[in-house]
């Protein structure tokens, strides 16, 4: 499966992420919340917020931070959800026209196909 990444700083921040995890390419949830985070200078900057690489966990609180913009708590939402089916809708909306609303749609969906990948063909 090739790719697509949304500019050099996104694809370098991905490997970094990765790299810094251990991520096996198996690992298609923990490829997908990182493919997200590294897709948004906001959640680049915050990554040791957003997720905590000793215990290898998302941390859900992060959603409420003061830095997060409209598009970084997007693609925080939908990474969280990717990774372990996160989805704190009493507090905040997690539908398919919310999250994906936002000129990064097309690399959002490309976290999809990372992570469900068997469900999307390439006909």
């Amino acid at each position: 499966m090739s790719i697509k990444f949304k500019d050099t700083e996104h694809e370098e921040s991905f490997l970094e992420f990765i790299a810094n995890d251990k991520v096996e390419v198996s690992d298609v949830e923990r490829l997908s919340l990182f493919y997200l985070l590294a897709l948004n200078k906001d959640t680049r900057r915050s990554i040791n917020t957003l997720y905590d690489f000793e215990g290898r966990h998302i941390e859900p609180e992060a959603l409420y931070k003061g830095w997060q913009t409209s598009s970084s708590r997007k693609i925080t939402k939908l990474a969280f959800n990717l990774f372990n089916n996160f989805n704190d809708s009493e507090h905040e909306d997690f539908s398919p026209l919310e999250l994906f609303s936002t000129s990064d749609a097309s690399y959002m969906s490309e976290a999809l196909k990372i992570r469900l990948g068997d469900y999307f063909s390439e006909d």
